[in-house]
């Protein structure tokens, strides 16, 4: 009886003894690099420390893409089957859970250091850091989220750096047949007012086609053209058998524009230096095509004293398709655009015959 109480006591004390003094192990993989960090302590000061670590080894070292965290608890080679051990860290708002596992009790520093990181063991724990904190069970779900991320850096890659999708302002005018600057006498009263006549252009989708890589692709996408003609003269204008006249009303008109919207896709080959778009030129050049979806006149005035205003909205004979050369050079989010017609402004014989041409700077996002 004596025997079996004394060794009862035994083993208690053994397996308090060993449930003190855990050993815990973080293992840091920095590309071929491995960092093993050991943490001896009272079970009671065992998170606190762990803590510290994670913090020293998160914040600390900038050069960190990548940090894997494996966690191993040893009861001084006790048999004691011990129970698996939860550790929660927060930094800043990042919460961190390491969970612990029953099958590393035998998991020395000599296996982990044969790994040199590039095998799980089953039933292990792994923690990945990279920009949000996924928890890994086993081997079979380490690798499914090592494939996701994989296919999201391959979907960035096919991005690349298009610059299509974004917002841009530019300056609009007149070219007749021979390529030049359409002149007041050809215009009459569409003649233009060079300060006062811009475009915007409100880019929302592109889809990037990769040729080599980041390097060269065929860029397309969706995106809306406003155009603001602003009148020079006092006309009014309206459309009489298919075709655009102009009637002067002797009105100071003090805004008198004719507007048109387009929705239109590009078809762009295009050019990057870099992987990186923050540091990459761009060039590219192709075809943009458009539909019309919308015309009018806009006029606002003063008459005794009142201000008044009248809105037309009506086709004005803007060619109900469009399509132009385009060409762009760039350097990361900024471009510089041109834009060439090659089907002209207005439908054929009813207006001057004149073709598009505008030139801009373009904020991708």
């Amino acid at each position: 009886m004596k025997i079996k109480l004394l060794s009862a006591f035994l083993v208690a004390g053994f397996a308090l003894f060993a449930q003190q003094n855990e050993t815990k192990k973080i293992v840091k993989i920095q590309g071929n690099d491995t960092t093993i960090i050991m943490i001896n302590g009272r079970i009671d000061q065992m998170d606190s420390m762990l803590t510290e670590e994670m913090k020293s080894i998160y914040l600390n070292d900038s050069m960190v893409t990548r940090v894997d965290v494996f966690m191993d608890t040893t009861i001084l080679r006790s048999t004691v089957d011990g129970s698996s051990d939860t550790t929660q860290i927060k930094i800043g708002n990042m919460k961190i859970v390491i969970l612990g596992s029953k099958d590393l009790t035998d998991l020395d520093l000599n296996k982990l250091e044969d790994l040199g990181g590039g095998e799980i063991p089953k039933g292990q724990r792994k923690i990945i850091i990279d920009e949000r904190v996924i928890i890994e069970n086993d081997e079979e779900m380490a690798d499914n989220w090592s494939d996701h991320h994989d296919e999201e850096c391959k979907k960035d890659n096919e991005e690349g750096n298009a610059i299509w999708s974004g917002l841009g302002i530019n300056a609009n005018g007149f070219i007749n047949a021979n390529n030049q600057i359409a002149t007041a006498s050809e215009l009459g009263f569409l003649t233009l007012d060079p300060a006062k006549s811009i475009g915007i252009q409100l880019n929302l989708a592109e889809k990037r086609f990769p040729i080599i890589n980041d390097y060269l692709g065929v860029v397309t996408g969706l995106g809306i053209q406003w155009n603001r003609y602003a009148l020079k003269g006092n006309y009014d204008l309206g459309v009489v058998n298919d075709t655009l006249i102009g009637i002067n009303t002797g009105v100071n008109y003090t805004k008198n524009v004719l507007t048109s919207s387009y929705l239109q896709a590009p078809l762009l080959l295009q050019i990057s230096t870099n992987k990186n778009p923050d540091k990459a030129w761009n060039i590219s050049a192709g075809v943009v095509g458009g539909i019309r979806i919308d015309a009018r006149q806009e006029q606002k005035w003063e008459a005794d004293g009142k201000k008044n205003k009248d809105k037309t909205k009506d086709d004005f004979q803007f060619n109900p398709f469009q399509a132009s050369l385009m060409a762009t050079v760039g350097y990361g989010d900024w471009s510089l655009y041109m834009t060439y017609g090659l089907t002209d402004v207005f439908n054929e014989g009813s207006a001057p015959k004149v073709r598009g041409v505008n030139a801009g700077i373009l904020l991708s996002f």
